[in-house]
C-alpha cells in the first residue's frame, strides 16, 4: 500500500462541506475504511491556519484547544514552515488537562503553564501511524526538552490503533488517538479525547531503616466502600461490610470498572506539625492477576458513605499519589507512602484525607472494609514524628533562566544533598516562587509539595518564568527516607537573564 495514503476517514472530506459550514463534521474516528488521501484542504493550511477557524459550532470539538494555543502564545510557532508532529486536544481533553493542572477553569491557568504542557506534546518531524510497525513504541524529544511516546497496535478490525504515552516507563495516563495522520502544510496532527503528559515512574525510596521518630499516631478509616462505573451501576451505592472490590477494564467495558474510596480524618498529630512519615495501610485479601495497585488523591469534598456513587464521588488527581506491585494471589497488609499529600493537607488546615484506588488489569483486587470481622482489618493512616536525619549538605546554587526560553530545569547543580541515595532524598517546598512556577512534569507544585533528588537527576522539575521580575527564590527543606529533616532550609536564587 502506498504510504502516502492515509488510513483514516479523512478530516479533509468533512472540511470540504462548504468550509466547515455543513455542521456534520465527523472528526476523528479510528476506522480503517479504504485509504483516503488527506486532500488539499488541510495540506494547504498550517496548524495555526486551521486553529484560527471558528470551531465553536462544528463537531471538531477543538475550539478550546484553539483557545489554549492562543493563550499559550504558540500561534506563531504553529504557523512556521518547519515540519512538526502535534497532539491536538479535544474539548474533553482540555477540560481534563485543566483539572489535572489543579485549576477550576481554563481562564485560571497561567499562560506559561499552558505553553509548557502543550510544548511537551509537539516534536520536530512528521510521524504517521504507518511509520510505526505493529507493536512498536518510539520515544520523541519534544520542543520543550521533555519526551512523548507513540505506540502502534492492532485489533482484529484495525491495524492502525495509535496511542500516546502508552509505555511501561511511565505512570502518566495514556491517550488513545481518536483521529490520526492529519496532514497539514507544516506537519502532522493526531487528535485525542484524553489528556496525557510525560511522567516517569516515581523512584521508590527504600523502606525506613527503623529509625523513625519516637511517636506514631494511628488514624483509622471512617468511610470506605467501592464505586462502580457503567450505565446500570454508576448511580448505585456499593457500601457493604464484606468487601471493597477494585477492577479495571482499561476502557474495554467500563461497566466493570470499580474503584475503592476511602476517607481518613486528619486529627492534629500529638508530636507537632512536622511529619516524618505518613502511610496508608490496607489489608488485601484477594488478588487475581498480578497488578499495580495505585492510589490517587481525592478532591477535598465530603461524601455520604451510604449514598455516594461513581457519579457523585470526589474527583481525583490523575497524577498517581502512590503505587505498589501485587503478585497474583498476594494477600496481607500493604502500605503506601502519602507523606507529601498529608503534609500539604495539614499545611492547608484540612480535616480529612480522601483516597481513591484502582489497579491496572481486568481482574479483581479486594480489600477488607472497616466493618469486617469487628474492624480487625480496617485500613488506617499512620503518621510518625521525624527522626534525626542522615543527610549532609551538598550545595544550593543559583538557577539561571533565559527570559526568552521562559523555563529552566532544576538539577543537582542547583540543589543537592549527600548521605543517602538520590531516591531516598526528598525536598519539601516551604516557599514557592513569586515570579514564576515550580512544576513537576508540568504540574505546578504548591507549598508543602515534595519532589525527590531523583526527580532532579531526571530533569522532571522546572522553573517556569511568568514574564515579570528579574529575580526569584525557592525555599525547600531536605528530608531523608526515614523522615529525618536537615536542620536548616535551603534557598535557591533564580536569576532571570
Amino acid at each position: 500500500m502506498n504510504k502516502k495514503l492515509i488510513i483514516i476517514k479523512s478530516l479533509a472530506i468533512a472540511l470540504a462541506c462548504t468550509g466547515l459550514s455543513c455542521g456534520k463534521l465527523e472528526f476523528l474516528k479510528n476506522e480503517q475504511p479504504q485509504a483516503v488521501d488527506a486532500g488539499a484542504n488541510l495540506k494547504g493550511m498550517t496548524f495555526a491556519d486551521f486553529l484560527k477557524i471558528d470551531h465553536s459550532s462544528d463537531l471538531t470539538n477543538l475550539n478550546l484547544y484553539a483557545e489554549v494555543v492562543k493563550k499559550a502564545g504558540l500561534t506563531e510557532f504553529l504557523n512556521q514552515p518547519e515540519n512538526y508532529t502535534v497532539l491536538f486536544l479535544t474539548n474533553q481533553a482540555v477540560n481534563n488537562m485543566v483539572s489535572s493542572l489543579g485549576y477550576t477553569n481554563l481562564n485560571d491557568v497561567p499562560s506559561i503553564v499552558l505553553r509548557n504542557i502543550l510544548s511537551d506534546q509537539i516534536f520536530k518531524g512528521r510521524l504517521r501511524s504507518f511509520d510505526l510497525a505493529i507493536g512498536e513504541t518510539r520515544k520523541f524529544e519534544t520542543i520543550n526538552g521533555s519526551f512523548i511516546y507513540y505506540t502502534r497496535s492492532a485489533t482484529s478490525s484495525n491495524e492502525y490503533v495509535l496511542t500516546a504515552n502508552n509505555s511501561t516507563d511511565l505512570t502518566s495516563p495514556p491517550s488513545t488517538i481518536r483521529s490520526q495522520n492529519l496532514e497539514f502544510k507544516n506537519g502532522i496532527a493526531h487528535v485525542t479525547d484524553q489528556f496525557t503528559f510525560y511522567k516517569l515512574k516515581d523512584a521508590v525510596p527504600d523502606a525506613p531503616s527503623g529509625s523513625v521518630g519516637a511517636q506514631t499516631d494511628i488514624i483509622h478509616v471512617t468511610k470506605d466502600l467501592f464505586i462502580q462505573n457503567g450505565t446500570a451501576n454508576r448511580n448505585k451505592n456499593f457500601n457493604n461490610a464484606t468487601s471493597i472490590d477494585m477492577k479495571n477494564s482499561n476502557g474495554k467495558d467500563v461497566s466493570v470498572d470499580r474503584m475503592g474510596l476511602f476517607q481518613f480524618p486528619l486529627t492534629t498529630p500529638s508530636f507537632g506539625n512536622k511529619i516524618g512519615l505518613a502511610k496508608i495501610n490496607f489489608y488485601v485479601y484477594f488478588t487475581g492477576l498480578a497488578s499495580s495497585l495505585t492510589a490517587y488523591a481525592g478532591a477535598d469534598t465530603n461524601f455520604d458513605e451510604t449514598t455516594v456513587t461513581w457519579t457523585t464521588a470526589p474527583t481525583y488527581d490523575r497524577v498517581s499519589l502512590a503505587n505498589v506491585s501485587l503478585a497474583a494471589g498476594q494477600t496481607g497488609w500493604i502500605t503506601m507512602d502519602v507523606t507529601s499529600l498529608v503534609s500539604q493537607l495539614y499545611g492547608s488546615n484540612k480535616t480529612f484525607l480522601n483516597i481513591l484506588m484502582n489497579h491496572n488489569n481486568d481482574n479483581f483486587v479486594k480489600i477488607y472494609p472497616r466493618e469486617f470481622d469487628s474492624g480487625k482489618f480496617k485500613a488506617y493512616l499512620s503518621i510518625s514524628s521525624p527522626p534525626a536525619t542522615i543527610l549532609t549538605f551538598g550545595n544550593a546554587a543559583a538557577l539561571n533562566v533565559s527570559a526568552k526560553d521562559g523555563f529552566a530545569k532544576l538539577s543537582t547543580t542547583q540543589l543537592k544533598m549527600n548521605g543517602a541515595d538520590d531516591k531516598n532524598i526528598s525536598y519539601i517546598i516551604n516557599q514557592i516562587p513569586t515570579n514564576g512556577y515550580l512544576v513537576k512534569y508540568g504540574i505546578p507544585l504548591p507549598v508543602n509539595a515534595s519532589f525527590s533528588q531523583t526527580d532532579l537527576v531526571n530533569g522532571s522539575i522546572k522553573y517556569l518564568y511568568s514574564g515579570s521580575g528579574n529575580t526569584d527564590e525557592i525555599i525547600v527543606e531536605a528530608k531523608d527516607n526515614n523522615g529525618g529533616f536537615y536542620n536548616t532550609p535551603l534557598k535557591i536564587t533564580v536569576n532571570i537573564q
